[in-house]
């Protein structure tokens, strides 16, 4: 089985797994040739009289050395890893250009084509676009059940970069239609710039949403005495199931003599039904978080902050999986608070850039279709501030128990996240560490308080809401 890959930024899939592997096994025979040097020198003092110590002397400095250069390997194939990894970040780079230029050609085809062929021009260049895309698609998905036995094009990573580069392609084709495409552009991908990704969400929102409108509910549940986590992967088994009676949100508290500190836990998708009634955590919610509007499940988030008492200079921990993933860097980017961190769990968030003072830490399966679905990572130094780990799944997830949920998609299940987060706290890398080091006053086991909210919507006059019904803000 390979273990998680790690990244200093980016959405990027750095094929380290042996480099990171073999470091962590070179520093465990460190520790045991140091351990069995000074066995080996204590030994050397109670040797009886008339017996030589020439040997044992030897002994001990033939371990020594070997103890110094097992450190220096492990530190060299650290280095290694770390170097290979800006490297990869340069590929995605160029991936993400050629797809870029070839959208704004194709856009610009089509523009072309009017004088020539007419109104049908534009639909005969795209509709060979698509048919051409299909076959590759086809031809993929039939290699890739030939050899794994499996109909799944929805794990299939090379199918998921694709698509993701695809995505984050969009804006440059209707830019090439327009002829406005620039140099500047393919080299940069801004989601909130004009035609970027955040206004194709908004107007997919426009085009098949409901309007937003009703007024959220947000409760407390269940209070009770807690110790804060000391690893990552603990913050993985403490994220909510929204569908559960508890709610969506978990929010715990920790005071001591410097003042109080906040963890923060957000759910993900409860439902994917257009009309999903009263539950806030939908997919009008996920549309309207990639967009950067307010969404309901945001602002459920941000009530419940509210009423739980955090305060706007609070130090606040933000943990989110898939849609809280999405959620979570919406409020440490909009809502006003002092976030001490972000930690994201198979979120669609790669293009989301956060304040260079925020630590960002990325859980990435290269066989999830959910990070794809927020585009190609941020390029240049933003993307790079940005900490991921990578892992490819055995079998694409499938065959570990999964929830129901996430059955048909197994590299986005929680379980599978907290799995790949152990192993790469376990690892030693040193990126690792060093994040884990930034977040410590979070991960301290002290004692605190933890509160589960209940978020729904309410029609009007059906009663206040947590906060005193106050109506939202305005969409951003």
């Amino acid at each position: 089985m390979s273990g998680p890959s790690v990244s200093g930024g980016g959405t990027i899939a750095v094929d380290t797994d042996a480099m990171v592997q073999a470091a962590h096994r070179l520093a465990t025979a460190q520790d045991a040739l140091a351990g069995i040097a000074s066995r080996t020198a204590a030994c050397a003092g109670g040797l009886p009289d008339g017996l030589p110590r020439r040997h044992v002397d030897e002994a001990v400095v033939l371990l020594r050395r070997a103890t110094a250069e097992a450190e220096a390997a492990a530190d060299g194939l650290r280095t290694a890893a770390l170097r290979y990894g800006g490297v990869e970040h340069l590929v995605l780079d160029g991936q993400r250009g050629a797809a870029a230029a070839a959208a704004a050609v194709t856009g610009a085809l089509m523009r072309l084509s009017v004088p020539v062929l007419g109104a049908a021009g534009p639909v005969l260049v795209a509709g060979g676009v698509l048919e051409l895309a299909a076959l590759l698609v086809a031809a993929r998905t039939v290699q890739r059940t030939i050899e794994t036995g499996r109909l799944a094009p929805q794990s299939d990573p090379v199918l998921l970069r694709a698509l993701a580069l695809a995505a984050a392609s969009l804006d440059d084709g209707v830019r090439g239609a327009l002829l406005l495409e620039t140099p500047q552009h393919l080299v940069s991908d801004d989601p909130a710039g004009a035609i970027g990704s955040e206004g194709i969400g908004a107007l997919l929102a426009a085009l098949l949403l409901h309007p937003a409108g009703a007024r959220l509910s947000t409760v407390p549940t269940s209070e009770r005495a807690v110790r804060s986590p000391r690893r990552l992967a603990e913050l993985a088994d403490r994220l909510p199931d929204g569908s559960e009676p508890g709610g969506q949100v978990r929010i715990e508290r920790y005071d001591d003599a410097d003042g109080t500190r906040w963890i923060v836990y957000i759910a993900g998708t409860v439902t994917f039904d257009r009309d999903s009634g009263d539950e806030p955590f939908d997919l009008a919610s996920d549309v309207l978080g990639v967009a950067h509007r307010t969404s309901d499940s945001e602002e459920a988030v941000l009530q419940a902050m509210r009423t739980a008492g955090v305060g706007a200079d609070e130090p606040v921990l933000l943990v989110g999986h898939s849609q809280g993933a999405l959620d979570a860097v919406r409020v440490a980017q909009d809502g006003g608070y002092e976030v001490g961190g972000v930690v994201q769990f198979g979120g669609p968030t790669g293009q989301v850039v956060l304040p260079e003072d925020v630590p960002v830490l990325a859980v990435e399966h290269d066989e999830d279709l959910v990070p794809v679905l927020g585009g190609t990572a941020a390029s240049g130094a933003a993307g790079l501030r940005r900490l991921v780990i990578r892992r490819s799944l055995p079998g694409g997830g499938f065959g570990r128990p999964t929830s129901p949920a996430t059955a048909a998609f197994p590299a986005h299940d929680l379980g599978a996240y907290r799995r790949t987060t152990a192993e790469a706290e376990a690892s030693g890398d040193a990126r690792v560490r060093a994040f884990r080091d930034r977040l410590g006053p979070f991960l301290d086991g002290r004692e605190g308080t933890a509160t589960r909210w209940r978020a729904r919507r309410v029609s009007p006059g059906s009663g206040p809401t947590a906060d005193g019904a106050r109506d939202r803000g305005p969409s951003r």
